[in-house]
């Protein structure tokens, strides 16, 4: 008999009751080629005071054709969420899904990464995330094309992946015994330390590129202060994953050499922007702000862009 595989679908919560009910209504409608693998949600929510994901939950496992599990946990911070879903189906599935609550699957999105998973024998499988803005974008976000999906080639190997949309084997997560990093939690970026980590220790990571999730972009995260404000962010986490990861010895060179580069470029390109319109300028201000964000991350410098939130 064909071993049918058991797979988790993960989210973690937190107060996005809109974005939750979606996310799970897409679910609902994943199609398979043949046989459908068993497939087992679960929801973790992050604040123990709100019962609505509670309900949701409970509403979704009376509708969907598969069960839902609802967990919670108290330590707020994103890493925490995800390490308690990973604890409670690592030893009875074979892969772990991961989604955000601001996502909606399409519905060939699990077959999509479970067939590069399959025709590779690849550790983990990632793929696009395209933008579903709430309110029409500014010209200059669609020309600079800040929230287009990436453009990669199916099977391309990458060191890194993201868990708004991911399909990880739990044999790897068993031998390489990588954790969400707690002291990324209010800081965000701890997913690409997550998987950076399991690149390291031998974990392969490939593209897939029609396993596509639809992504919430809410109006005021499409601006220009929010894009340079998560530049600055992601480079602060960056510098710190990098002296993590390579140890400081290696990492501070490599990191000067990037700060002089990304200021040199962010320079000359705001310059040009000057005739070439606001989407040059504000990609130019996006690449000193990564700069800038590397330079403070070297400092020690970190920014908890979810201290507020959680």
């Amino acid at each position: 008999m064909q071993h049918v595989p058991k797979i988790a679908i993960c989210c973690s919560t937190f107060r996005r009751h809109d974005g939750l009910r979606s996310l799970l209504e897409s679910l609902g409608r994943l199609v398979f080629k043949d046989h459908a693998p068993e497939i087992t949600v679960v929801i973790t929510n992050n604040d123990t005071e709100d019962a609505v994901p509670r309900t949701i939950a409970d509403q979704a496992s009376n509708s969907l054709p598969f069960p839902v599990d609802y967990l919670e946990e108290e330590q707020r911070g994103l890493s925490f969420p995800r390490n308690r879903a990973i604890d409670h189906v690592r030893d009875s599935h074979d892969y772990i899904a991961f989604i955000d609550d601001d996502s909606t699957a399409r519905p060939d999105w699990l077959q999509q990464l479970l067939d590069v998973m399959f025709e590779t024998g690849a550790d983990v499988v990632t793929g696009p995330v395209a933008p579903v803005y709430e309110t029409t974008p500014p010209d200059w976000i669609v020309q600079g094309g800040f929230f287009a999906p990436k453009q990669r080639t199916t099977g391309q190997e990458l060191d890194r992946a993201f868990t708004n949309n991911v399909l990880i084997s739990t044999e790897v997560l068993k031998r390489t015994g990588v954790r969400f990093p707690p002291e990324f939690a209010l800081f965000g970026s701890e997913d690409t330390f997550f998987f950076r980590n399991m690149h390291k220790k031998g974990a392969r990571i490939l593209w897939a590129s029609d396993a596509v999730v639809d992504d919430e972009v809410p109006a005021q995260r499409a601006t220009e202060e929010w894009l340079t404000m998560r530049h600055r962010r992601t480079g602060m986490c960056t510098s710190v994953q990098e002296r993590r990861l390579r140890g400081s010895i290696f990492a501070v060179p490599l990191l000067t050499a990037k700060v002089i580069a990304w200021m040199i470029l962010g320079t000359g390109l705001y310059i040009a922007g000057l005739f070439m319109g606001r989407a040059t300028r504000v990609r130019a201000r996006c690449w000193l702000a990564w700069g800038h964000g590397l330079a403070l991350g070297m400092l020690g410098r970190n920014y908890a862009e979810y201290l507020h939130e959680r």
